[in-house]
């Protein structure tokens, strides 16, 4: 009887809700007094942790946390080393990457360069901003446009892990910086007494190209397709769009060219979401085709133009001077169009390419071969003498 009873009141606890017991008032001030404990208890309502949106960018063995910037050093194979600046901003965003000095006497772009490191804050950024403003400290040190053993670096991209001097030096930036870019944008000048308008060239056959030329603050946009082992070249092959900023001529710090490749760049900056503002850009002129202008005699030359000048069919735009003959003969522009690179004012020989022209156009060329299409200039094979090729100017990019 006993047992029975025993068992209805077990049921019948077990029906009735059980009173929920209200935390001692001596209990909270024993949490509070336990900074640990209280720390365990949020995370632990918390749940799981979530990886941040924005993480920190991991680049050359380095971290670069949101919203800071750290300039790292660029070695290859221990050997030949140079720097770079990297910028992380605070919110997600584009990664473009900037390169100057590919040719060491090309001084616009390494001030234009550094001229952007010290301007770029990484708390107003969204995205990241990678700045090699020398790439070639070799050149840079020793005011050529070459290497050490006279190899053009701008010959050798995406380069390779042993061989040449250029090979390796290509490689590495390739591989470790310029691969982690969604956009190349790569500084240069005219090659050695020559100068060329700012303005950007590009394979505008490709619409990623094409976007990223129109968003620059730059009035001359050129139409090309860029000559195999340039850096552009490698990056549009990799997949990445790349533009070519020309301004001015080598050895020659000029003030007015590099202060207009800043605010080129800080517009690039706007139109790609990374930075806030409105600065104004010029109207853009677009040119389909070029057309290069050479010498059919020797002697000395002098200009009659300026770069940036338009010109008309038959109009003087230079003279060659014979000086033991004293003859002169009038250089003619063939075509109408405006003159975005030209020679300095020296002694030519027949076939010196004297002036470059744009030719506006809805269309473009298809390639840089023929002279009559979008090109740099001469695409041969490498010369066997590069002092030739400097003074000739048949690879100026």
């Amino acid at each position: 009887m006993l047992r029975r009873i025993a068992v209805a009141v077990a049921v019948a606890l077990a029906a009735c809700p059980i009173a929920r017991a209200e935390p001692s008032s001596d209990a909270a001030p024993a949490l509070a007094d336990d900074p640990a404990a209280a720390a365990a208890a949020a995370a632990a309502a918390a749940g799981p942790p979530v990886p941040p949106a924005w993480p920190a960018l991991e680049l050359l063995g380095q971290t670069i946390e949101p919203g800071t910037s750290r300039a790292l050093d660029f070695r290859s194979r221990d050997d030949f080393s140079s720097y770079l600046v990297a910028f992380r901003g605070v919110a997600p965003g584009p990664t473009l990457c900037v390169t100057a000095g590919v040719h060491g006497d090309e001084l616009n772009g390494v001030a234009i360069a550094r001229q952007l490191v010290d301007a770029t804050e990484p708390q107003l950024l969204r995205g990241t901003l990678i700045v090699s403003p020398i790439v070639n400290a070799h050149g840079y040190r020793s005011g050529s446009r070459y290497l050490p053993d006279r190899r053009d670096l701008n010959r050798y991209f995406p380069g390779r892990p042993y061989g040449s001097i250029a090979s390796r030096i290509a490689h590495q930036l390739f591989e470790q910086v310029v691969r982690r870019c969604e956009a190349l944008v790569d500084l240069h000048t005219g090659s050695l007494n020559r100068t060329n308008v700012a303005q950007i060239r590009t394979d505008l056959r490709e619409v990623a190209n094409l976007r990223l030329a129109w968003g620059f603050g730059a009035e001359h946009v050129v139409h090309s397709v860029g000559q195999p082992g340039t850096l552009r070249r490698a990056a549009n092959d990799a997949g990445i769009p790349a533009v070519l900023y020309e301004a001015g001529e080598p050895r020659r710090i000029d003030a007015g060219e590099i202060a207009r490749g800043v605010v080129a760049i800080r517009v690039l900056l706007e139109s790609l979401g990374m930075l806030d503002g409105q600065t104004p850009r010029p109207e853009q002129r677009l040119y389909g085709h070029t057309h290069w202008i050479r010498s059919d005699e020797s002697g000395m030359y002098v200009p009659a133009v300026e770069v940036g000048d338009t010109v008309a069919i038959g109009q003087t735009i230079g003279t060659i001077t014979d000086p033991f003959s004293s003859d002169r003969t009038a250089v003619l522009a063939p075509l109408p169009g405006r003159v975005l690179g030209m020679a300095l004012g020296q002694v030519v020989i027949p076939g010196f390419a004297l002036f470059h022209l744009g030719l506006e156009a809805p269309s473009v060329g298809a390639g840089y071969e023929d002279d009559e299409l979008a090109r740099d200039d001469d695409a041969g094979p490498e010369p066997a003498d590069p002092l030739r090729a400097e003074l000739l100017d048949e690879r100026p990019e």
